[in-house]
């Protein structure tokens, strides 16, 4: 299990690579080439498959847990089962998706698309449908990266995430270039998808031969299962969506356009700390999956200590560093544009620790697909977030926004202490399984004459 960890944490680190290296030669070689005029268009374009991506309703996160865990009881028919019948729901979902934008694209004036930029409003429209194309290709990826997870090949499937990025910014790249424009480089981002696709669904079959592609096992009621678990993991998004864009706006209203910079800069910084502790979390998952499937509770207790105590050590120390250097850092990084008050990066702080310790616990949740008792809640918070933020802005401007988002994060920490208690282990397993920790680490210090 260590070997598969420490792969799925290698493969992680290489994932956050490769998307930051992409992003930062993309942004200079596009405006660059094109101007800001036709990049604005290409930003603009680009969001549409972020939205697309939510387009499988959760149904292969949901399957994947499933699948995970009954692979872990050695229920292999179930396994393929359940691929199946999650494969059926999202192949469903991407032909209605697809229907319904093409129906938009072809009423909707191009010129509203190109929005005054060089692009012909068919150009434009054509360029829009590709984008769209692009991220239903992108949704297939979400169900074949479910088979590495339940197989214990984790690292595998996010090793070639990676890769199918890289691929996809390497055309883009090169077809700039070449003189491409806009089409040209949305036909290559969606040639490289089909290529990443096609690469991954030969690995997949390589890899995990048993995991039969098709949809010939598929059954209703197996759809029908998942439809709840997989409705709770979109609320989750959604709820940050409301939560992250709905407290910007609110800022704006309450203390004007200028505050707004000052606290989405803030944030922006204090989700690094975060990021941090998700490089192992996700690892983790599979693995707490399938103790799960075996009853493994000495297993599921070590697992959610090791996620507590990765939390405390690179949480705490950035939330201090950041609560007491942040308006510094802001103010370097953005060349003295941006002034966060010394206020807004405290109350940040608090945010990052709360936010530290409830996310990475939710996902062990998650991973037993009992995410159903706290996504509603987390909705709720979420849209509850935005008034209150507010009204908080209204006396405190941008560090209202921030009080507003330590709030949430405090009532999601509650939250999830509360349900990890009934879900994921009593305090009592967790002490058991520190006193195991300290005990095998004594072991260890006094073989090596320490």
């Amino acid at each position: 299990m260590i070997r598969r960890l420490l792969g799925g944490v290698g493969a992680n680190i290489f994932d956050k690579i490769i998307v930051s290296g992409s992003q930062l030669t993309l942004v200079p070689v596009l405006a660059g080439a094109w101007g800001l005029k036709q990049y604005g268009l290409w930003v603009l374009l680009t969001t549409i498959p972020s939205f697309l991506a939510m387009g499988d309703f959760g149904f292969a996160t949901a399957a994947g847990t499933k699948m995970t865990m009954a692979e872990s009881r050695g229920e292999r028919d179930a396994t393929i089962h359940i691929f199946q019948s999650a494969w059926f729901a999202i192949l469903a979902s991407s032909a209605a998706l697809a229907l319904l934008a093409a129906i938009i694209v072809f009423l909707l004036p191009g010129y509203l698309i190109s929005g005054g930029s060089a692009m012909s409003p068919l150009d434009a429209k054509i360029t829009l449908l590709i984008m769209i194309f692009y991220g239903i290709a992108a949704i297939q990826g979400t169900i074949f990266f479910a088979g590495f997870r339940c197989a214990g090949l984790f690292a595998v499937g996010a090793f070639w995430n990676a890769i199918i990025i890289l691929i996809e910014s390497v055309i883009v790249i090169t077809v700039v270039l070449l003189g491409g424009g806009v089409m040209a480089a949305a036909i290559g981002l969606l040639s490289g998808r089909v290529l990443g696709l096609a690469g991954q669904n030969a690995l997949l079959r390589r890899r995990v031969p048993w995991l039969t592609l098709g949809v010939d096992r598929a059954t209703r009621a197996e759809i029908k299962s998942l439809l709840g678990p997989a409705v709770a993991v979109m609320l989750v998004p959604i709820g940050q969506a409301c939560s992250i864009q709905g407290s910007a706006v609110a800022l704006g209203l309450a203390a004007g356009q200028a505050a707004v910079p000052t606290f989405t800069a803030a944030r922006t910084l204090s989700r690094v700390g975060l990021q941090m502790c998700w490089l192992l979390n996700t690892a983790l998952m599979p693995e707490y999956s399938a103790a799960t499937a075996r009853g493994d509770r000495r297993a599921q207790a070590a697992m959610v200590l090791a996620t507590i105590l990765v939390s405390a050590m690179l949480v705490m120390p950035y939330a201090i560093g950041f609560a007491l250097l942040g308006h510094w850092f802001v103010k370097i990084w953005t060349h003295g544009v941006i002034n966060s008050p010394p206020t807004l990066m405290a109350v940040m702080g608090l945010s990052i620790i709360f936010g530290g310790f409830w996310y990475p616990i939710s996902n062990l949740i998650l991973a037993k697909n009992r995410h159903g008792s706290y996504s509603v809640l987390f909705m709720i918070f979420s849209v509850l977030s935005v008034p209150i933020g507010y009204l908080l802005s209204l006396r405190f401007g941008a560090t209202g926004a921030g009080m507003s988002m330590a709030l949430l994060d405090l009532m999601m920490f509650v939250t999830i202490v509360i349900q990890s208690r009934k879900i994921l282990v009593t305090p009592r397993e967790l002490f058991a399984s520190a006193g195991q920790m300290k005990s095998l680490l004594s072991e260890k210090m006094l073989s090596r004459g320490i």
